[in-house]
């Protein structure tokens, strides 16, 4: 018997290059969705710290005016806060579907790698019935052999 040799070896090659792109995929969409998180986080801190001047500047007697700012700048932060969460449920999605895209290519090698297996145990199970035949038949010739003399 030759070389083993799996007939579908460029398609599982193909399903693991498929999972290998899928996983940089899924990867740069959690790294994206991380870095918007950050973003959020940064935005709602702005904010609480606004909030925290605006009390200050109350309480020091500031201006009309310069409360009005303040007002202006934390109702920005609030559009960009709500803009921003909009943008992590996009990601999230995104991610989701990195995700099962993932799974899906993952469980494509893996329906070829079991085949692979299979056919491999297949092969060695053929080696080992040519090899005990071989055997079966050293032994009867060396009996007959034993038997004529």
């Amino acid at each position: 018997m030759g070389k083993f040799v799996f007939k579908l070896e460029p398609l599982y090659e193909y399903r693991q290059r498929m999972e290998e792109i899928s996983q940089r995929e899924f990867s740069e969409a959690l790294r994206r969705l991380e870095d918007e998180e950050v973003k959020l986080n940064r935005l709602k801190a702005a904010n609480q710290k606004a909030f925290g001047e605006m009390d200050e500047m109350k309480e020091k007697g500031a201006g009309v005016e310069e409360i009005n700012l303040y007002y202006l700048y934390i109702a920005g932060l609030k559009n960009r806060i709500g803009e921003q969460e909009k943008i992590l449920k996009e990601f999230r999605e995104l991610l989701e579907l990195n995700r099962k895209k993932l799974i899906e290519a993952s469980k494509g090698r893996k329906v070829i790698e079991i085949m692979k297996e299979r056919s491999f145990n297949s092969y060695i199970e053929g080696i080992n019935r040519e090899e005990q035949k071989t055997a079966d038949d050293m032994v009867n010739s060396l009996y007959k052999r034993s038997g004529n003399q």
